[in-house]
């Protein structure tokens, strides 16, 4: 019998229940009456589940009549014994123990072959006294080796292989303790592998590169006539002299270095061949795999000298069981049986006896069968239900149902049919419905039966039996999947109608209104923003209606869960992300850049003509960084300056950066700008250097981009575009609009990289949102010639030139004037 097969199947002439001896276990009628008061009963069960899975009352059950009766049954737990012969090779390492046996080699496996009989006849003994054993249980033996070997026949000679020495000479070397070299074969030289020869001899001159040829640069002294002409007196005279005039030329010329291009190989010296340096010029090395000894341990007697064999018998069990029924036993315990594995039913039985064991063949025993004697106890309740009866049946010590007749799930129909009803009313309504009230009371009814939501989730989990399968068919399981899924797509997505359109309406009055203040970049977050808090309020919204209809927030979490596993939701997700993430993204890039306005030409001039052009800085009491940042930024660079220069003297570190800058462009000094001299250039630029380095230190966003400009530029800098560009875009990104105007510029010039336009134009766009009117004109610049465009785009330009010219942009205002730039 195959030990992994557990069957519960009636054997072959088992109908019959065996005798059981009157010593071993008390016999007892087929069926026996349970009259206890402290058993449980199926009514009891019946009545808990119905009050804890379902909504009804255990009252609404009446019971009409029971019996409790004990089924017998039999159960057979075969062993099959087998003698098995094993067999293995042995060196001289072997430890015999005490009762092993030393034989001549041809007595080891006929020695170990005699023992097979006396092994089983002892195994079968051993298992027949466990199994009579009190409190063994009736599974208690395991497959595998039951009865191990008491005695190993073994013997040893001297291994052939290496005549009893333990070791052989190595198959690479044969014994010479070294082999001919892997690298050069022998010839103690190798190819030469130096750069360009490679066993040639020759390598490329480096004077000519291999041509053969230089070029060299003659200069020539050529006398030409020079005319010189007088005017006088209205008249011309034109005389001649001599100058000596220096004139370049190439010259071709054959290397003096090389022959055609070749010069001999420094490593070969022209041979060809170097020296083998794995055998250092001898042809041979070290054996690899004797290691230079010369022999190798011996591998079948593992450096003992001595193999042989050993043999011996082990007695392996394969037990089986099989669950048989007396002939007049009910249909009804045949069902259980086939139901239930045997481990299950003789885990749920009643009782369970050792009734008799037989032992097969005693003088060659391969069997042992173990029979024993269990009552199961069965329950069989006729009840009454909505004017029905019913017939249940349960069987085992923990009352597991056979069958419940339906009772439960005629219950629960009634309130699966109003949903049912409802579901098919809603889609009579109209594409535009928005009502929800008809369906919650049908789903509420629904949902309170615990036992509905159970199955509603495992049937969505994809497990191959639906939860309660003893309790409701998987026709109701499915029916209840349906109208509650079809129910909850229903309310999210009236309530969906409802609401689409405040979410589409409050995301796009955000963007709006953050564009008035901060520009396009910062209405698309606040628009984003508002439409991530319309869906989280809509999901809460669902969650207050489904806890009002279903009794409470946890039912609607749960019905929420099985709404999202069932995928019944989407429709009303898109309904009211969609619409809102539209308007947002309409009003992106619909809406104008918004720029912060500047002073009019005329009053900006009036300014300057107001101010002295020596006038020193008053410099406030309460200075501080951030200010002279915003003056900066406002164009007051003449305070700013001023200010800069008192908290610099004062050694406050956040005004580093921008001071440096500030010295390293020439900015903030009072009166006419001009043009520097390449001195005073060099000059503030030696400055600004230690300025800027002290504001790298508090990672300050204009000390990054003095640092990058002068790494870009070389200023007292060794040049470094992609290092001065990455400082840049760290400045950028923290809101610098010098930074992005100057990576709008080198990309658009393609200053030390490759032109970009489609970068110029990100960083012009940045600035300009910034409020820079200089890049809102570079823009505009670049729509009119179409650079970073599939085509010029000259109605932008001007639009664009109009903003920058009421900033007071003087390249604008010229523009606008003449019509083009």
């Amino acid at each position: 019998m195959n030990p992994s097969t557990e069957t519960a199947t009636d054997t072959p002439g088992s109908n019959d229940l065996p005798e059981v001896p009157a010593s071993t276990v008390t016999a007892a009628p087929a069926t026996i009456r349970l009259d206890k008061e402290d058993i449980p009963t199926v009514l009891g069960k019946l009545r808990t589940l119905v009050h804890d899975k379902t909504r009804f009352e255990p009252q609404d059950i009446t019971p009409l009549s029971e019996e409790d009766v004990l089924q017998d049954f039999s159960l057979q737990a075969n062993y099959a014994l087998e003698a098995r012969f094993e067999q293995r090779v042995i060196n001289g390492y072997f430890t015999a123990s005490g009762h092993d046996c030393h034989c001549a080699s041809h007595e080891v496996g006929a020695l170990a072959h005699a023992q097979e009989k006396e092994r089983l006849r002892r195994a079968a003994a051993k298992l027949d006294n466990a199994l009579r054993q009190a409190g063994q249980a009736y599974n208690g033996v395991e497959a595998g080796v039951y009865l191990p070997h008491a005695v190993k026949y073994w013997h040893l000679d001297t291994c052939s292989n290496c005549t009893g020495k333990g070791r052989i000479s190595c198959h690479t070397c044969h014994g010479s303790t070294t082999e001919t070299c892997w690298s050069c074969h022998g010839g103690r030289t190798v190819s030469c592998d130096a750069y360009g020869c490679y066993g040639s001899g020759k390598v490329s001159c480096s004077y000519c590169s291999g041509n053969g040829t230089v070029a060299e640069q003659v200069t020539d002294y050529v006398t030409v006539q020079v005319p010189t002409t007088t005017y006088s007196n209205g008249s011309s005279h034109t005389s001649y002299h001599s100058e000596t005039r220096t004139q370049y030329r190439t010259e071709h010329r054959n290397c003096y270095h090389c022959s055609f291009g070749k010069v001999t190989c420094n490593s070969c010296h022209g041979s060809g061949n170097i020296n083998c340096g794995t055998c250092r010029a001898s042809g041979s090395v070290t054996c690899r795999t004797c290691s230079g000894v010369g022999d190798l341990r011996c591998n079948p007697c593992d450096g003992s000298g001595k193999v042989g064999q050993a043999a011996w018998v082990d007695v392996h069990v394969a037990p089986g069981y099989s669950v048989s029924l007396p002939k007049q036993a009910p249909d009804e315990a045949r069902r259980i049986r086939d139901k239930e594995s045997v481990h299950s039913l003789a885990a749920i039985a009643s009782s369970l006896a050792l009734a008799k064991v037989s032992i097969y063949n005693e003088d060659q025993p391969q069997e042992v069968d173990a029979l024993y004697g269990g009552k199961l106890r069965i329950v069989r309740l006729d009840a009454s239900c909505n004017a029905e009866k019913h017939h249940l049946v349960a069987y085992g010590k923990d009352l597991r149902w056979l069958t419940l007749d339906d009772i439960v799930e005629k219950l629960l129909r009634g309130d699966l049919k109003a949903l049912s009803d409802a579901l098919a009313g809603s889609a009579d309504d109209g594409l535009f419905s928005a009502h929800v009230q008809g369906l919650l009371t049908p789903l509420r009814d629904v949902a309170a039966s615990e036992l509905n939501a159970d199955v509603i989730e495992s049937v969505l989990s994809g497990e191959a039996d639906h939860a309660h399968v003893d309790v409701v068919s998987a026709e109701y399981a499915q029916n209840v999947r349906t109208c509650v899924l079809g129910a909850l797509r229903q309310v999210y997505t009236r309530l969906a109608k409802q609401s689409w359109w405040k979410s589409a309406l409050g995301a796009l009055a955000a963007a709006i209104a953050t564009w008035f203040f901060a520009g396009r970049g910062a209405a698309a977050v606040a628009g984003l923003l508002v439409t991530a808090a319309g869906y989280w309020l809509f999901n809460r919204k669902v969650k207050n209606v489904l806890s009002e209809a279903l009794g409470g927030q946890q039912q609607a979490e749960r019905a929420m869960r099985i709404a999202g596993k069932g995928r019944r939701n989407q429709l009303a997700q898109v309904l009211i992300l969609a619409p809102a993430s539209l308007a947002v993204l309409a009003a992106s890039y619909g809406l104008p850049v918004r720029v912060r306005p500047g002073p009019p030409p005329q009053q900006a001039a009036m300014a300057s003509a107001t101010v002295a052009p020596h006038a020193p800085a008053v410099v406030p009491q309460d200075a501080t960084s951030a200010k002279a940042v915003k003056l900066y930024e406002n164009g007051d660079k003449v305070q700013a300056l001023a200010m800069l220069e008192s908290l610099v003297g004062k050694g406050d570190a956040g005004a580093y950066g921008l001071y440096g800058w500030m010295l390293l462009m020439g900015e903030g000094k009072p009166g006419p700008v001009t043009a520097p001299t390449a001195q005073q250039r060099e000059a503030r630029q030696v400055a600004a250097k230690l300025l800027v380095g002290k504001g790298l230190l508090k990672n300050d966003s204009y000390a990054l981009t003095a640092k990058g400009v002068m790494l870009a530029e070389g200023w007292q800098e060794a040049r470094n575009m992609a290092r001065g560009l990455d400082l840049l875009k760290q400045a950028a990104n923290k809101g610098n609009a010098q930074a992005m105007h100057l990576l709008g510029l080198y990309h658009v010039r393609g200053y030390q990289i490759p032109v970009n336009h489609k970068e110029a134009r990100k960083w012009f766009t940045l600035a300009a949102d910034k409020g820079s009117a200089g890049d809102i004109y570079n823009l505009g610049l670049m729509d009119w010639e179409g650079a970073g465009l599939k085509r010029p785009d000259r109605a932008s330009a001007m639009q664009r030139w109009k903003i920058a010219a009421a900033m007071g942009e003087e390249r604008a205002i010229k523009a606008l004037a003449q019509g083009q730039p």
